[in-house]
């Protein structure tokens, strides 16, 4: 899952918005040196993102997606999802998503890892634009793409493809998320009630 549903998640489940962005950014499988609730939140994202590559509707759309862009499938799933969140977010948040995000750049601009180079471009970024609740628009996702294939330097050349295939599959990437999300919220409750991403 990509940045807004992870975020979403966290509130979902009462875990660190923080954490569970940074699962993004942050490395290796010793996370004691930062706090735990940190600690937990990138655990809780770990694993969101496994059970997420590992579910029967996101496999099915891989399996979808034209051969000559299939390896970026998991990205531009990843990235639509948070389009559809948007789309749908007064059937899945009793909080608004202005909110929420309030809540999360407050949180982020609270922390630092100076060490840690792409987490801080990235939090500088999102804090001088604040641009998550433009994923309320599907262009946004089409932009994304592009500028992921910019950063690939022309190892793959996928965006434009990706945008008319999900221009020509947006029923079915709906479907597919209305059957998925609500297992995926289930999911992230089920590890935090029994205690799967503690220390």
């Amino acid at each position: 899952m990509n940045y807004i549903a992870h975020i979403h998640i966290a509130e979902h489940t009462q875990t660190s918005m923080l954490g569970n962005f940074l699962g993004d950014f942050v490395k290796g499988s010793d996370l004691t040196y930062l706090p735990e609730k940190i600690e937990r939140g990138i655990r809780l994202h770990r694993s969101i993102d496994q059970y997420t590559d590992s579910h029967s509707q996101v496999c099915h759309l891989k399996q979808l997606f034209p051969n000559n862009i299939r390896r970026m499938a998991g990205v531009v799933i990843d990235i639509y999802f948070d389009y559809l969140l948007m789309q749908n977010w007064q059937k899945y948040s009793k909080q608004s998503y202005q909110q929420i995000f309030s809540a999360f750049y407050a949180e982020l601009k609270t922390f630092s890892m100076s060490e840690n180079r792409h987490f801080q471009q990235q939090s500088a970024h999102l804090l001088t634009y604040q641009w998550l609740h433009e994923y309320r628009h599907e262009e946004t996702c089409f932009r994304a793409f592009s500028a992921i294939e910019q950063r690939l330097k022309g190892k793959i050349e996928f965006a434009a493809k990706a945008e008319d295939f999900l221009k020509q599959n947006r029923e079915i990437f709906n479907h597919c998320f209305q059957q998925f999300y609500p297992e995926l919220l289930a999911h992230g409750l089920h590890l935090v009630k029994d205690h799967h991403i503690s220390r």
